[in-house]
């Protein structure tokens, strides 16, 4: 049973756990409608992701911080011993989950767009919201990620809603939305899951009673029950296929047919196949809503992805130093295939994102990091969960050593970091940063940034 709560009877608002992209998105919404908003993370956001003026944010997370609020909102990265989430607990204040207040959100908009998958959404959100905003839609968007130009937050005045769907402990069964989009499904999150068959059951909910776009070309997908589904994909037969892919130093260009019939050719700003799906599943939602094509054509070539996601962060001795917020095995393969022209001249930092994630993928992640490449494996990113040595950074660096041999070096700190980056540079001609946790945070302070 879904928990949707009237917001209207809810003045004051606490968020723990502030400093997360799409956290910080939904707090920016709730001050643009008058509530009074404050926030709290274990730092003073380093991201700089809440810009409203209204918004008080605290630095650490202390139990006086819940005190004055009605609703405590919490994310799943929040434990239980949390001191304001235990104190909101005492005072009896009403508590819910990130995913449970988006949920409450999106109900009072005529149109609500989730976007899910394993690997995508950030960038199709940015994409559908783009277009949208060019077609004057005057959407709101929840992106779970810095777009150029909107930041993570759009707030319009139409009646569409555009939202990522996370699928990390069947958290995007707290939505629901009219219209869904799988992208794609992927063995991540098995922790959460323990196995395919439970996933694939959970995205059927998730898109039960919706109109749903799915990927044809996705073996996993193939497995979702839909009526109302649309279809959309490259390589099967599909309601929107991308055919006569040309791939260019500036990225992929596709022409798109729908139902056999030709509609555009669309170039792209962005590297890599999978944004042709990406851009082909933005195009599917966009026409049926009846954006004019050109529209649709225009905002797609003129989009240049969101930050972390193949952004050029900066130079080391005239080497350009990209960053990718890759963190799953097909997500690194991805990135290699679409930034490095020259595998053998390329450097890759790698930062393991949750030691559950690595232990249960460990083979996948040697397999593609044992390449004809440099690779510095940096220390693990936590987020949620407690040390796990099977799982962690230092065991996938010895594994991947003794199967690579020669090229593979461990960094547990930002200081042996910028040395191993400075000694293992020459002849290279790319740096890939690549990861999910704050390895782009120490990369960026090493550049000046």
């Amino acid at each position: 049973m879904k928990k949707i709560i009237d917001l209207n009877k809810y003045k004051k608002i606490h968020f723990i756990g502030i400093n997360g992209i799409s956290m910080s998105a939904l707090a920016k919404y709730l001050a643009k409608k008058g509530k009074t908003v404050s926030g709290s993370d274990a730092e003073y956001m380093p991201q700089g992701t809440i810009l409203d003026e209204n918004i008080k944010v605290y630095a650490g997370h202390q139990s006086v911080n819940v005190i004055g609020s009605d609703l405590v909102v919490y994310t799943s990265a929040i434990s239980t011993d949390n001191p304001e989430l235990m104190k909101a607990v005492k005072l009896g204040k009403k508590i819910i989950s990130r995913s449970e207040l988006l949920g409450s959100v999106i109900k009072d908009f005529k149109n609500s767009v989730a976007i899910s998958g394993s690997h995508g959404k950030t960038t199709t959100t940015a994409m559908l919201t783009n277009i949208f905003i060019a077609a004057k839609k005057s959407p709101t968007a929840f992106i779970g990620g810095e777009d150029k130009n909107l930041s993570n937050f759009c707030f319009g005045e139409g009646d569409t809603v555009i939202c990522e769907a996370c699928e990390y402990r069947k958290n995007f069964l707290d939505l629901s939305p009219t219209i869904s989009v799988v992208l794609n499904i992927d063995d991540d999150h098995l922790d959460s899951y323990g196995n395919m068959e439970n996933m694939i059951s959970a995205f059927n909910e998730f898109i039960s009673g919706t109109v749903c776009f799915i990927n044809s070309d996705d073996t996993n997908c193939e497995k979702l029950f839909s009526k109302t589904a649309i279809t959309f994909g490259i390589n099967r037969a599909a309601t929107y296929i991308a055919s006569a892919l040309k791939k260019s130093e500036d990225g992929y260009s596709f022409s798109v047919y729908k139902s056999g019939i030709y509609k555009t050719r669309i170039n792209l700003k962005l590297k890599g196949k999978h944004n042709v799906y990406n851009a082909l599943a933005a195009f599917a939602v966009s026409d049926y809503f009846s954006i004019d094509t050109k529209i649709i054509k225009s905002a797609l070539e003129n989009f240049s992805s969101v930050k972390r996601r193949a952004e050029k962060i900066g130079e080391i001795k005239n080497i350009p130093v990209i960053a990718d917020y890759a963190h799953h095995p097909k997500e690194l393969a991805a990135s290699l295939s679409a930034l490095s022209e020259t595998p053998e001249k390329t450097l890759v930092i790698f930062q393991p994102h949750t030691y559950s994630r690595t232990r249960i993928l460990m083979q996948d992640f040697i397999k593609v990091l044992n390449g004809d490449f440099k690779v510095i494996i940096y220390k693990t990113y936590a987020a949620r969960e407690a040390f796990d040595e099977e799982g962690c950074a230092y065991n996938l660096y010895r594994k991947l050593k003794d199967k690579k041999g020669e090229g593979v070096f461990y960094a547990e700190s930002p200081v042996n970091l910028e040395k191993s980056v400075l000694s293992n540079i020459k002849d290279c001609d790319v740096i890939l940063v690549l990861g999910a946790g704050d390895l782009y945070y120490v990369m960026k302070k090493l550049l000046g940034k």
